[in-house]
């Protein structure tokens, strides 16, 4: 990724994300919450719902690097 292209469209089959600065906000923002979360609301379903947010969000993350995760 150059420095150009940074915050720049790069639109992905089945994403919802316009630029790749978004996906970076978007992880952040995230990670903040799941560390936020109170001890007594960490059940097996935040865990589970957790990982598959920060799965989708490493396939972004990854794209904007420029590995293919699905492939």
């Amino acid at each position: 990724m150059s420095d150009e292209s940074y915050g720049k469209p790069h639109p992905s089959a089945g994403s919802v994300y316009e630029t790749d600065q978004e996906v970076i906000e978007e992880a952040v923002r995230r990670l903040r919450e799941l560390d936020d979360t109170p001890l007594h609301q960490m059940t097996p379903l935040f865990y589970q719902h957790g990982y598959e947010e920060l799965r989708m969000m490493i396939s972004e993350l990854l794209r904007i690097l420029g590995s293919n995760p699905r492939g």
